[in-house]
């Protein structure tokens, strides 16, 4: 009945919330909560959590059985290729369980309706929230991921040449990740030349790097099950317009602000507004088209944000991101972004060798 430190303390968070809520039990249908929870990977739909007061089950498909039972030997765990929704909620059933709560948010709309007709209970989504402030496991986690990317930005510029496609540069990128261990990339991968780096969200292309032409590279991946993203931007050639080299300039100093900003309690908002108000006051504000930031972990996107909707205040284990833009339309355009972690003693960047 081995289990770790961390995969105890949220287990323990978990069982604090129920004893807060009156719950017997929580069903986890999520994933990457699952994988928040144990390590294990499962793909979605294929298993279902309830975690009580004296363990923790999980119904799943039966080729899982043996190497989940192997890898989390203190976890009930039976094979279901049919209905496992059904096959938890009459496990639950059995051992007496009478208030089990589940995160309908996060629920298809069939299972939950199934759910709830079989007297389950909506609940807020705790392992979001959880899952915010990362524990020294994840930060290390995160930390290598982010140098895997750096290290692979460090590989890639020297070799990006005049004619080679935004296709090219993106495929030599994400072979050197894969080589060096990531699972797959944090999500598609941003190359933009020219005209297409001022465009925030830039689908790759067949675009040719030209002998002068603004570059952006926006990329990650997943090591260690975490990601990592980072943004890069800088002019191919050696005659770099007055404006490009203004604007890059300006988005640095942005970049900058931002994160000497972010620290325990300060409102994500205050970050957005930091980096957000140096643009403005260089006039560009109007070119500056999405929020400084967003929170990273097991999943690319998530709480918290760094942006003006944010009613959150930074905590330690906090990581997210800090990345401004100006981007020109037709022209060029600059973002560039890091990865950050709070820490007692402010933000730290992950983004690094």
């Amino acid at each position: 009945m081995k289990i770790d430190k961390y995969a105890q303390t949220k287990l323990n968070a978990a069982r604090r919330y129920m004893r807060e809520h009156k719950l017997d039990g929580i069903l986890v249908t999520d994933n990457v909560d699952q994988l928040y929870l144990t390590g294990f990977f499962f793909y979605a739909g294929e298993t279902i959590f309830l975690i009580h007061a004296k363990g923790m089950a999980a119904a799943t498909r039966n080729l899982y059985v043996e190497p989940f039972k192997k890898y989390a030997p203190y976890i009930d765990v039976f094979g279901e290729d049919d209905n496992r929704a059904r096959a938890i909620v009459n496990y639950a059933k059995k051992l007496g369980l009478k208030r089990v709560g589940f995160d309908f948010a996060k629920e298809a709309y069939s299972t939950g309706t199934f759910l709830r007709k079989s007297g389950c209970v909506e609940m807020p989504s705790l392992f979001s929230k959880l899952r915010e402030a990362k524990n020294e496991q994840e930060i290390k986690q995160l930390r290598a991921s982010n140098r895997l990317a750096y290290l692979t930005y460090e590989y890639i510029k020297p070799r990006i040449k005049t004619g080679m496609t935004e296709c090219e540069v993106a495929a030599e990128m994400e072979h050197f990740m894969r080589v060096h261990g990531a699972k797959a990339t944090s999500f598609y991968t941003i190359v933009a030349f020219g005209e297409n780096t001022g465009n925030p969200h830039h689908e790759t292309g067949l675009r040719k790097l030209k002998a002068n032409d603004a570059v952006l590279i926006d990329f990650g991946c997943v090591y260690h099950e975490y990601c990592s993203d980072m943004t890069r931007s800088w002019w191919h050639g050696k005659k770099e317009p007055a404006e490009y080299k203004k604007i890059w300039k300006i988005v640095q100093k942005a970049h900058d602000e931002g994160i000497k900003t972010a620290k325990i309690g300060v409102r994500c908002k205050d970050v957005d507004g930091a980096a957000r108000g140096v643009i403005a006051k260089a006039g560009y504000g109007k070119y500056f088209t999405h929020r400084t930031g967003h929170g990273v972990g097991l999943d690319i996107h998530e709480s918290p944000c760094n942006d003006q909707t944010s009613t959150h205040k930074l905590e330690e284990g906090n990581v997210t991101s800090v990345e401004p833009g100006i981007y020109l339309p037709g022209k060029f355009g600059v973002r560039l972004e890091d990865l950050i972690v709070i820490t007692k003693t402010g933000a730290k960047i992950l983004t690094r060798k």
